[in-house]
């Protein structure tokens, strides 16, 4: 399956450089225009048909949502389930406060809300932690008994069972959810269709989607001590020269060895390190290569078929050294340098903890993407990390017209004010120290790539294989993938027919 990563197609608006979704539109002439364009960082090649007499409030041609301009749903509750943890960044905004992102969301709710003359519910349980063992019990047990409770889910890890199960609406069916609309993530769409279904989407209503892209924190005072101050990460990143050896390099000039004891460790300081030195770490640095794992046959039905095996033995080796045996670099498994204390001049971790644990420390680090396996390497890939809340419809809704017609208004209405507000936080406020580091961002977000078999993990153990190779520290890619390929092979094949159209 083709899984380039298609960049945004549009300009950037003249008032919201480096910060709109889309670009304006030539209004010259005519009472209407196409424009392309896409959900930054979602990967979408759709035409939408737009008027240049009407524009959001960021200066971009105004998207049709297709649905009903106004319609009385007689004040009807519509629930949405989502995690205790992170409902603040996503829904809940009890009333405006003067906050940017709470005003956002705020604002997107009440449009909904006035539009439908509905209520929105927020149920907001529990956390990463506990999602799995207790909540997710809880909405499969609602489900099974045809309460209605939930209208809709923002789900996270095991939820891709709802669908193994049966349990959700494909959405593909749903007429008033338009998937190839602009905030929707193509890239996401084109990951979870089995056979033409679709059970899943991310979009502009996943600022978890955004948060938890991966990424190199890099702190600037010691990469110009250690690099000199002609050194620019951020050219060598536009140049196309931020690879592993790079980072590597870079990782051996910056260690200093204090506690003369020969390791990188604590202490010192160091090349490189991570904020999390589990899976993470090591799946996030394979994909960053590109690597591909799950693919789709001429039919849509999942497959291994198309793994390159000899490519990814050197991607297994490339990976390992760097993670465990690079000079200056912290092992993986014994993260223990705390980046905030500034005494490493690289970590990987996701957006999220430049937004909360690092923000104190902005002025003394810049945001550059995961690096190339080689300047072979046509793009950079941006991982996404498995926080990200993935949004489903359950079977047992009341009025699935009027669901799927709400889904979709919110979905709409935070391509139109959510998201852009949400970028601007990340970009004004916690990253954008010089316009250098807003562009990095925008690369991050262009590049964000999803894999099946890691969004479906629950399910199917394939990624988790390949995380286990790395983590061993030795590269028996090539004498196990004949185990791993027919496991892989049947745990496909079960989900393939679990997923794929029903009737």
């Amino acid at each position: 399956m083709n899984r380039t990563i298609r960049l945004l197609s549009a300009l950037l608006c003249a008032l919201m450089i480096l910060l709109s979704f889309a670009a304006c539109a030539n209004s010259g002439g005519g009472d209407t225009t196409t424009a392309a364009g896409g959900t930054r960082g979602q990967g979408s090649d759709v035409t939408a048909e737009v008027t240049t007499e009407r524009f959001d409030e960021f200066g971009r041609p105004w998207i049709d949502d297709e649905l009903p301009e106004t319609l009385d749903m007689g004040e009807r509750t519509f629930t949405i389930h989502t995690r205790g943890n992170v409902e603040r960044y996503e829904w809940y905004a009890p009333e405006e406060n003067g906050e940017t992102l709470n005003d956002a969301i705020y604002k997107r709710n009440s449009a909904v809300e006035d539009r439908y003359k509905i209520k929105l519910n927020i149920v907001a349980e529990g956390t990463w932690a506990d999602y799995n063992s207790a909540s997710l019990p809880k909405i499969m047990a609602s489900i099974k008994t045809n309460d209605g409770t939930y209208d809709l889910l923002a789900g996270y890890g095991s939820v891709t069972s709802l669908a193994t199960s049966g349990l959700l609406y494909d959405l593909t069916k749903l007429e008033p959810i338009k998937l190839d609309k602009t905030w929707w993530s193509q890239n996401f769409n084109e990951e979870v269709s089995v056979k033409g279904a679709n059970y899943f989407a991310v979009g502009a209503m996943s600022l978890s989607t955004v948060y938890s892209m991966e990424n190199i924190f890099v702190n600037t005072d010691i990469l110009e001590d250690s690099a000199g101050s002609s050194y620019n990460i951020y050219k060598t990143v536009n140049d196309h020269g931020w690879t592993f050896e790079e980072l590597e390099t870079r990782a051996k000039e910056a260690w200093q060895d204090k506690n003369s004891n020969g390791i990188a460790d604590v202490g010192d300081v160091v090349g490189f390190t991570s904020g999390d030195p589990g899976g993470n770490t090591a799946l996030g640095f394979l994909y960053c290569t590109g690597i591909t794992l799950t693919f789709h046959d001429s039919e849509g039905a999942l497959t291994t078929e198309g793994f390159d095996i000899d490519k990814g033995d050197v991607i297994m080796d490339e990976v390992i050294k760097l993670l465990y045996e690079s000079e200056g670099c912290v092992p993986n498994d014994q993260a223990k340098v705390e980046f905030s204390d500034g005494t490493s001049l690289f970590c990987f971790h996701w957006l999220y903890w430049g937004q909360t644990k690092y923000a104190k420390n902005m002025d003394h680090y810049g945001v550059i993407p995961m690096p190339l396996l080689n300047k072979d390497q046509p793009d950079y890939v941006t991982p996404v990390q498995a926080g990200m809340h993935i949004y489903c419809i359950p079977i047992d809704v009341k009025d699935i017209d009027q669901n799927a017609i709400i889904t979709e208004a919110l979905a709409a209405e935070s391509y139109r004010s959510l998201l852009p507000s949400y970028y601007e936080i990340i970009l004004k406020t916690r990253y954008a120290k010089d316009a250098e580091t807003s562009q990095m961002i925008d690369i991050i977000y262009n590049t964000a790539s999803f894999d099946f078999a890691y969004i479906f993990r629950s399910d199917t153990d394939y990624s988790t294989q390949f995380k286990n190779i790395i983590t061993s520290k030795a590269n028996t890619l090539s004498s196990t993938y004949k185990a791993i390929k027919k496991t892989a092979d049947a745990s496909f094949a079960r989900l393939t027919e679990a997923l794929e159209p029903k009737g």
